[in-house]
């Protein structure tokens, strides 16, 4: 089963039919058969859960972008998945227009599947649309080492208690003292390897604002396993953590970007 976890948008599930469990998981199957390899999968999540989420986050911002084609008869739409083939062409996800009865009367559209320029079914499209943009401050998928680092140990402790559990560690006073020193560790190791903080795409649904956050390892049991993800948000003057997310969230989260490519996340 597919579950909305990672919490997107989820504007794909309002707009159109994915199909049945079975055959959105088959269309699934299909399209990380065609894409490049990559992990789909994490230990604790449904199979190619974190490829669903990044369909719906990719949606998401493609529908802000307005990089949406609807073929000229009206029948057909598309979007750019942002993968690609193992040969390196665009993989395009290809919707009709909904005829299902027991499909909701809101989703205009069924996905048809996976599909490349090149594929008979693509010949409705004058143009195909881009890839989803998040580089509109490149300056914020870099940690800023000269920025101070403020961390809400209340909040991150107290709202997030159950995810320390989901760990092994009960006790709140051990807890703050371990999160303490994997802050302090991870700060010097980021110091001389940027690459270690890596960005996710957030959107506020109170607000709607959406903004790059970073994620940061805590290696607060073993040297070199990472057990959660700090996310920070810079504002004028500092950094600021928050909350953390469990590691298969991290990569999800961080999926919507860019494939991650630090080892923490592997």
């Amino acid at each position: 089963m597919i579950e909305a976890t990672y919490t997107p948008e989820f504007k794909l599930l309002k707009d159109a039919y994915l199909g049945s469990r079975t055959s959105l998981q088959s269309k699934l199957d299909y399209l990380a058969n065609m894409a490049q390899e990559e992990t789909w999968d994490y230990k604790g999540t449904y199979e190619k859960q974190i490829l669903y989420n990044y369909l719906c986050y990719s949606y998401d911002r493609l529908v802000q972008e307005d990089k949406i084609e609807i073929s000229e008869d009206g029948q057909h739409m598309c979007f750019n998945t942002g993968l690609l083939t193992h040969n390196g062409s665009d993989i395009y996800a290809l919707f009709d227009l909904n005829k299902n009865d027991f499909a909701h009367e809101d989703q205009k559209w069924y996905l048809y599947g996976f599909k490349k320029k090149t594929d008979r079914e693509m010949q409705e499209f004058r143009h195909f649309p881009d890839i989803a943009d998040y580089f509109t401050q490149p300056e914020d998928f870099i940690y800023n080492r000269n920025m101070p680092l403020a961390i809400d140990y209340d909040h991150i402790i107290d709202d997030n208690y159950e995810r320390f559990q989901e760990i092994g560690l009960d006790d709140k006073y051990m807890i703050q003292g371990l999160l303490e020193n994997a802050v302090k560790r991870i700060l010097e190791k980021v110091k001389r390897n940027y690459k270690l903080a890596i960005p996710q795409f957030y959107t506020d649904k109170q607000t709607g604002e959406s903004k790059i956050q970073l994620l940061m390892p805590l290696y607060m049991q073993k040297r070199n396993k990472a057990d959660l993800a700090l996310v920070v948000d810079k504002d004028n003057y500092k950094y600021i953590g928050k909350t953390i997310l469990p590691i298969q969230w991290a990569y999800a989260n961080s999926r919507r970007i860019v494939k991650p490519d630090v080892d923490w996340l592997k």
